[in-house]
């Protein structure tokens, strides 16, 4: 999985780099802060989420056509701040949008996840598109 793998060494070089500026935010919850509660047990929700993911998410996104670039990208942001939550306790961001202050992580699951439901909707329309008839052209 390099780009899972590319997901979290970056996402972990860009923390470091704006911890060095002060630019970082200590984030105790998940879910843009909806969900939150003591670090082991994000930690434990996390791995059981991503447990869930790949054995259930990953093999049918497979099956469906779904490239595994995407998968991969979702699977990197959460092991990016799994790794955040198990070293320092809480995931570091610095990102400031409109919406929340995020990392590189956080927008690795944003877009694999959008990429997954594009992905899969163009298997829909594709799977009920009529095909033509064998040997008529």
């Amino acid at each position: 999985m390099p780009v899972a793998a590319a997901v979290v060494v970056d996402d972990q070089l860009t923390k470091a780099v704006a911890a060095h500026r002060g630019l970082v935010l200590h984030n105790p919850s998940y879910a843009l802060g909806v969900v939150g509660g003591p670090a082991p047990l994000l930690i434990l929700g996390t791995v059981a989420v991503m447990a869930v993911f790949f054995a259930l998410v990953v093999p049918r996104a497979m099956a469906f056509g779904v490239p595994p670039a995407i998968p991969a990208l979702i699977a990197g942001g959460m092991l990016g701040n799994l790794v955040d939550r198990v070293r320092l306790g809480a995931a570091r961001d610095f990102i400031t949008t409109p919406w929340a202050i995020v990392n590189l992580a956080d927008l690795a699951v944003a877009v694999g996840l959008v990429a997954f439901v594009v992905a899969l909707v163009v298997y829909q329309v594709r799977a009920t598109l009529p095909r033509p008839l064998a040997g008529i052209r």
